[in-house]
């Protein structure tokens, strides 16, 4: 049986957002709302500071308390390890928000497109789905078909490696083992990052208290994360841009903007 995993690869990311707005075109998510993060750390004092780009998404936990916590069954496990949810059951109670501790899901509560007054062709179906719950499916609609996630088959450096960990002669589980990769436990996601950075950097320094109270949210999270607004959308020949800007800033150190997912 297929256990999908994805390796985000930080000493190849240049920062471009790439899969940050190809996930947006794929997936149509409402403004502020972001499935992938890319997110600029640093470390060190000068002369020896260093920094890179932190990526997140839904980690597809192996033991998911946002399943365990849902009253309406519909955030499940599938059998190839990715978490889902069904729209359709989805009652909006914001219960697995709370649950999750890396703050990878996202109760839709505003009916807002990207481009105001207008629904772009890829946000078509998702202006259907208002106070439900929205995440990383892995782009489930894409794997199903035999295709990539958005994010990786748009990552123009290559950092983003996404198959079956249960096949040892899959790539990622190849790139695993000569990348000396890190698992962040008890999820699905693998890291490669730079030899002198510090675990505690990686978003499994970052889980909540598994004892902390389970509510719906009183707010909603976008104003704490980077919009991707329609301009920035539209705009996608930006990217190839970012690319060469986000190559700079790694080679010289700079700090950048930071957008979550």
């Amino acid at each position: 049986m297929a256990n999908l995993a994805m390796l985000l690869d930080m000493t190849r990311c240049a920062g471009c957002y790439g899969c940050v707005v190809s996930c947006k075109m794929e997936n149509g998510s409402r403004p502020g709302i972001n499935y992938n993060g890319v997110q600029p750390i640093e470390w060190g004092e000068y002369p020896n500071a260093n920094q890179r780009f932190r990526l997140t998404l839904c980690n597809h936990c192996e033991d998911p308390e946002c399943v365990s916590v849902c009253p309406a069954g519909a955030t499940t496990k599938s059998d190839n390890g990715a978490v889902l949810v069904d729209h359709e059951k989805c009652i909006g109670c914001g219960m697995c928000v709370s649950a999750c501790p890396y703050g990878q899901r996202h109760l839709v509560k505003k009916d807002e497109t990207n481009f105001p007054g207008e629904i772009a062709p890829y946000e078509e179906e998702s202006v259907k789905r208002l106070n439900v719950v929205e995440k990383c499916t892995y782009c489930n609609q894409r794997v199903s078909q035999g295709l990539m996630p958005a994010c990786v088959q748009n990552c123009p450096g290559k950092c983003r490696i996404f198959g079956d960990v249960a096949d040892p002669e899959s790539e990622i589980s190849k790139y695993i083992t000569t990348h000396n990769a890190i698992k962040v436990e008890g999820t699905s996601t693998y890291y490669v990052i730079p030899e002198n950075m510090d675990e505690a950097l990686l978003p499994a320094a970052y889980i909540a208290s598994a004892n902390a109270p389970v509510a719906p949210p009183e707010e909603d999270k976008s104003s704490s994360s980077g919009i991707i607004t329609g301009v920035a959308v539209a705009t996608v020949a930006a990217v190839a841009v970012g690319v060469g800007v986000g190559v700079a800033r790694s080679r010289s150190g700079k700090g950048g903007d930071d957008t979550n997912g």
